[in-house]
């Protein structure tokens, strides 16, 4: 049926229904199978078939071109365009054109049933109508002209032709390349175009690359080489290496490589290596010898003179390389790789530049060992010598990269041919390695290679012995100063423990590492754990062994038992954790048990003398030190057995059989002492629980582990009070007790509770350090007792407002004569004020006092503003309020007041959207009024109180800044809050809790605050407030903000203030306070904080100030001191600003592009002597501040002095005016010469 409508189609010349007829050809819902209907068309009927669809081709083609003319002349007149084009174009193919236009879809079908056709094709005798061949040849001819679909169709036809090896397929491939590669450069690119292009890797035999009308092609293929989408699959590497073979492009393809190394991945270099490799394998003759010369040779080269600094192409260049170094085993590469390297790498190893002996030295170690098989014996012998002399020598090179590079190969070479070095040359390598480079102060990154290269060594079966021998030697390296090189160190203990051959604790011992875990760092803490986990807390061992381990720490050092089971219990499941725990405090319990069981019955002795002395014999003699240990089950125990503990209670009554052989009378020795016996060690046990307990709370608090809970609850409320009775006279473990039953629900414990209530309520004025009360308070909170301990609170510092309010004469009389009960226990309010402190730094009393109790932290806030009126009062008076409101009390109470208020922070949500309104009533079911808190509002009125009480009381005003005497001070209280409030509004910025005009008013109150006061008191506060402020304005300010309607200052203009302050003060002190080396790295802080839009700005003030503070001086002292040669001699604010700059790379680099902006701008003769002097001095201590811009700025100084003209002296004026011009003279003298010796000592011409 669908051959019969086919041949009906060509017969009718019905195009709509030929095209209709190739849509539905594949389609499901269709039964044409044009396949099927092709092969049952005799050879007659395809040559009708294809006659016709030549004919259509040739008229598509030729309305086609008719359609194209008239657009070829739309540029020109169309009054002429129509004459030409009716004499050119014959009336009946106008007609035809006007009839019936080009159709694509015609030329399209006509396409996809050649390719059904072509692609059908099988065996040896394949009919091809010669009208398909010329339909082929024609449209491959113009594959160019054509777009879209037919273009992709005629590409589809041609690939399929040449797969299927037809005839004339040489004529029919060519054009198609191009399009092929075009293809495969668009961003859509994939595999499969490249893959597609491969397929036709025969046909570019056709091309001749040589002849200039195929530069086009050549580009494009040159374009590969810097495609990487080439290098992502195995076809497009072998495209590449095919480019290669051709001998005209091996160097236009090498360079389009270069390109793109640079910027391309450690794999796709590996890739690109690859490509070389195979290009070289299988090249000959001239081909080959252009590879290992144009191309490897330059990327050795390359390798070795690149900055390892710059981007990633030194690594890139050395991973291409690697691929030729691993395949040095065979003797035609290895001889390559030395003949190429041979020319300049030995050179290169004693260069001057430490980063070309850096590369060289990484590629020696690399190809390591460079062969050449066509030497002889003795010749190769020399070679290998001279590598391992060469190797040697750079393990001392004066440049720690090298050294750092020469480390790392030389661990790889020894760990990969141990068993080839020379025994000799292996012990002086050692000698280099742990005698001097592991002990180098230099750098730290040299010893820490050391001890990395260790580490791969220990992965050599053959090196093990030898490492045995050496490493008890280093064991002082497990102190480094650097944690870098510590991390390392115990990096290499666990490769030792798992080697199980060579003893960590023989490198160091174990008293070291214990100390080590008590004071280093959490991440050499975890490390030592891992290493010491089996040790002390072997979890395969029972449960005897396991608490013999532990009580073995607790004895060596309690401390480092403390952090081991913190990170230890975060390695353990929890049912571990949980059974640790309960067979420590079984152990505790039956060793109290079993003590009171002795003293019983040493009371009892006198009443058993006369009883049988097989009666008296114990049955179980091999348990007593089990019993000393806790381990034993105590006569009056067997009830409390917990049925998850039945099998840790069966293993530890077991008597020990390792033991046999002990006399009776160390056996006798042993079971009169026990390590329970030692209060620190029952002390430790208690501690471990409680860590134990704390770092699992998470996991026990989740309800399917509500059994684990109730175990360890169970047993803890049974024996607290044995517990308590036991260790009330030792304070240490009674705290310890404390918290732990803190753990427990209060109805549990409630003595306990009123216990830490009247211990707080009993506490004394000389009691307000930490260790005093940080137990119960942090008991109270974890049984949710804070609003007792608020409560407590509010009371004491009520009393200490009251007595702080001042009364008259008549009313204390009155007062005076009444009868009053005086209470015994008086309040103490610096001690409330530490209570709310701890519960505001403590993380989870934070959480537990803002939960269920932040409207009574909101009452204590607003009580606490009272302090306020007190401060104003006592400003106001020569004395102390009174003995309980004394200044220290009136500072703590504003510090804690402004602490409150930033804490209890919580702002009202404002929709962004008005249409959210709705949305928003829920939120604010969940956020009630009463919880809201604005923060900023309430440190805003206390900048205004301050404004108008404290500002004011700092001192003496003289126009507009406070007079500095001697022996003179602004009022201690006035400035410690002042500093207070400072330090709370830079808290509020540092967390967000605040808007942009909040950050301008503030830095605005403290500039106010530096102007008023001349002293150094704000000046490290004031930095600390602009950077935060800076930072908070990046992200939370718009560029619209207006300062006026804000009524503050920008962070910049606080910075510069705050320079202008410390350069006044040393203009009147001449030198800088002792804490001048804390100002320092504040002001290196904030200046590296800021950004290069502000930072420019910023540092254009400083170096501004600095002349001016200079000029100053110059004119002060009448002339400048020549023999001053470093910063620090010049003093003050001078050494101050410059020495933090010249300090840092970074910052010199700013200060100095400041100055040569500013230094052209100079406008009289005394800044330009001080930018010259200054200059001068920077020459001759230069820090960090490179040579070139130290040129830069001597011919920009130099650039306006040769601008200066002196006046004429005048012969008739006042002898002020001659002393003047006198000065400028001499002024400008001293400029030029201090100009010339700069010039001279820097080589300008």
């Amino acid at each position: 049926m669908a051959k019969q409508e086919l041949l009906t189609t060509l017969e009718e010349g019905n195009t709509a229904n030929f095209i209709s007829l190739l849509q539905r050809h594949g389609k499901k819902r269709s039964n044409v199978d044009l396949q099927e209907v092709l092969s049952e068309l005799s050879r007659a009927q395809h040559e009708y078939l294809w006659s016709c669809l030549y004919a259509w081709t040739n008229e598509q083609l030729t309305r086609m071109v008719v359609e194209e003319r008239p657009a070829e002349g739309a540029g020109e007149d169309a009054d002429s365009h129509s004459i030409d084009s009716a004499k050119t174009v014959p009336m009946d193919l106008e007609e035809a054109v006007q009839k019936e236009p080009y159709n694509e879809k015609l030329m399209a079908a006509i396409l996809d049933l050649a390719y059904i056709y072509i692609s059908s094709l099988e065996g040896q005798e394949n009919f091809i109508p010669d009208k398909l061949l010329e339909v082929a040849v024609l449209l491959h001819g113009m594959v160019m002209v054509f777009e879209g679909a037919v273009q992709d169709g005629i590409v589809a036809l041609c690939e399929m032709w040449w797969k299927k090896q037809l005839d004339e397929r040489e004529h029919i491939i060519v054009n198609i390349l191009p399009l092929l590669l075009d293809a495969t450069s668009h961003k859509s690119a994939r595999r499969k175009e490249v893959q597609s292009l491969w397929a036709l890797r025969d046909a570019l035999q056709l091309v001749p690359l040589s002849d200039p009308e195929c530069s086009l092609l050549v580009e494009k293929l040159i374009a590969c080489s810097s495609n990487t989408l080439f290098v992502t699959c195995d076809e497009g590497m072998k495209w590449l290496s095919g480019l290669f073979a051709r001998e005209s492009m091996v160097i236009p393809i090498h360079r389009g490589i270069k390109t793109v190394l640079p910027g391309c991945t450690r794999a796709q270099s590996s890739k690109y290596a690859e490509v070389y490799f195979r290009a070289w394998k299988n090249s000959q003759g001239t081909v080959k010898q252009m590879l290992e010369e144009e191309c490897i040779q330059d990327l050795m080269y390359a390798a070795v003179h690149v900055d390892p600094m710059a981007g990633r192409l030194s690594a890139n260049l050395h991973h291409l390389l690697h691929h030729f170094h691993r395949h040095k085993k065979h003797h035609t590469v290895s001889t390559m790789v030395y003949s190429l390297y041979d020319p300049f790498l030995w050179r290169s190893l004693k260069a001057a530049n430490g980063f070309v002996r850096m590369n060289a030295t990484g590629l020696l170690c690399d190809a390591f060992p460079l062969l050449d098989n066509t030497m002889s014996q003795e010749e190769r012998e020399g070679l290998m010598e001279r590598q391992y002399q060469t190797m040697i020598n750079l393990l001392t090179d004066p440049c720690h990269l090298v050294r750092i590079t020469a480390i790392k190969g030389v661990s790889n070479i020894l760990a990969n041919y141990w068993l080839m070095i020379p025994s000799n040359i292996i012990k002086i390598m050692f000698q280099k390695l742990l005698s001097d480079l592991l002990y180098d102060a230099s750098s730290a990154e040299v010893r820490t290679q050391v001890i990395k290269g260790i580490i791969l060594l220990l992965d050599s079966n053959d090196a093990v012995p030898f490492l045995k021998e050496v490493l008890p030697r280093i064991g002082d390296a497990f102190d480094d100063i650097n944690g870098n090189v510590r991390v390392s160190f115990v990096k290499m203990l666990l490769k030792v423990k798992s080697l199980k051959i060579i003893r960590y604790w023989d490198i160091v011992p174990m008293n070291h590492i214990l100390h080590r875990l008590e004071e280093d760092t959490p991440v050499m803490c975890k490390l030592i754990t891992q290493l010491l986990l089996n040790t002390f807390h072997p979890i395969q061992r029972d449960d005897q062994e396991l608490l013999h381990r532990t009580l073995a720490l607790l004895e060596e050092n309690r401390a480092a038992a403390r952090r081991f089971y913190q990170y230890t219990s975060r390695k353990l499941d929890l049912p571990s954790n949980v059974h640790f725990m309960l067979l420590i405090l079984r152990c505790l319990r039956n060793y109290l048990l079993n003590q009171q069981a002795q003293e019983g019955q040493q009371e009892s002795d006198h009443e058993t003398s006369n009883t049988n002395p097989e009666e008296r014999a114990d049955p179980n003699v091999g348990s007593q030190k089990n019993l000393k240990l806790g381990l034993g089950v105590a006569p009056d125990n067997k009830e409390n057995r917990v049925p998850s503990q039945r099998k840790a209670v069966s293993a530890a009554t077991k008597e020990s059989e390792e033991r046999k052989d002990v006399s009776d009378d160390e056996q006798s020795t042993d079971d009169s002492a026990s390590p329970l016996d030692n209060p620190s060690v029952i002390g430790g046990l208690f501690d471990t629980i409680v860590i134990i307990w704390t770092t699992n709370a998470h996991r026990l608090a989740q309800p399917q582990n509500e059994k684990y809970i109730e175990a360890i609850r169970t047993r803890v409320s049974k024996s607290m009070p044995l517990f308590f009775k036991s260790f009330k006279e030792n304070d240490e473990v009674s705290q310890t007790l404390l918290y732990l039953s803190s753990f427990l629900p209060k109805a549990l414990v409630p003595t306990i509770v009123s216990h830490c209530m009247s211990r707080l309520r009993g506490l004394q004025q000389d009691q307000d350090k930490e260790e005093s009360y940080v137990t119960y308070v942090n008991a109270l909170c974890n049984w949710n007792r804070v609003d007792d301990i608020l409560e407590l609170a509010t009371e004491w510092l009520n009393e200490g407002f009251s007595a702080g309010i001042t009364t008259s004469s008549k009313e204390r009389r009155k007062s005076s004569k009444g009868v009053r009960f005086q209470e015994a226990l008086s309040p103490q309010p610096i001690l409330a004020l530490r209570l709310v402190g701890h519960i505001l730094q403590h993380p989870l009393n934070k959480l537990a006092a803002l939960g269920r109790n932040r409207h009574l932290l909101v009452q204590m806030s607003e009580n606490m503003a009272t302090v306020k009126n007190l401060l104003a009062d006592r400003l106001n008076q020569t004395e102390e309020l009174s003995e309980l409101c004394s200044d220290r009390f009136l500072c703590e109470c504003w510090a804690q007041y402004l602490s409150l208020v930033a804490v209890l922070h919580n702002p009202p949500h404002i929709p962004e959207d008005p249409h959210q309104k709705k949305s928003e009533t829920s939120c604010d079911k969940e956020n009630p009024v009463d919880n809201v808190y604005d923060s900023t509002a309430t440190v805003i009125t206390c900048i205004d109180w301050c404004r108008r009480v404290l500002v004011p009381t700092l001192g003496e005003e003289q126009s507009g800044k406070r007079k500095i005497r001697a022996g003179e001070d602004a009022p201690l209280l006035a400035i410690s809050a002042l500093s207070d409030l400072v330090t709370c509004t830079t808290n509020l910025l540092i967390v967000g809790a605040a808007s942009p005009s909040f950050a301008y008013r503030a830095c605005g109150f403290a500039e106010e605050l530096l102007k008023t006061d001349a002293s150094d008191k704000f000046w490290q506060k004031s930095l600390v407030l602009a950077q935060e402020a800076s930072e908070f304005l990046e992200v939370y300010g718009t560029p619209s903000d207006d300062l006026e309607e804000f009524g503050g200052i920008s962070p910049e203009q606080l910075i510069s203030t705050c320079l202008s302050s410390i350069s006044e003060f040393c203009k009147q002190q001449e030198k800088l306070p002792q804490d001048g080396g804390d100002l320092a790295n504040m002001l290196a802080l904030v200046l590296t904080a800021f950004g290069d839009s502000s930072s420019s700005c910023v540092m254009k003030y400083l170096v501004s100030s600095v002349i001016d503070h200079l000029s100053w001086h110059i004119e002060k002292v009448k002339g400048v001191d020549t023999d001053v040669n470093s910063i620090k001699e010049i003093g003050g604010f001078v050494a101050l600003t410059v020495g933090v700059c010249q300090s840092r790379a970074k910052l010199s680099s700013a200060f100095m592009t400041a100055f040569i902006k500013l230094s052209s701008s100079v406008q009289n003769i005394t800044s330009l002597l001080a930018s010259a002097y200054l200059l001068k001095i920077l020459v001759r201590d230069s820090g960090k501040i490179s040579p070139s811009i130290l040129k830069q700025a001597v011919v920009a100084v130099d650039s306006v002095m040769t601008g200066i003209v002196l006046p004429t002296s005048p012969e008739e004026e006042n002898g002020e005016e001659e002393s003047t011009f006198g000065y400028y003279e001499r002024f400008t003298a001293t400029s030029r010469d201090i100009i010339q010796d700069m010039k001279d000592m820097l080589g300008i011409i």
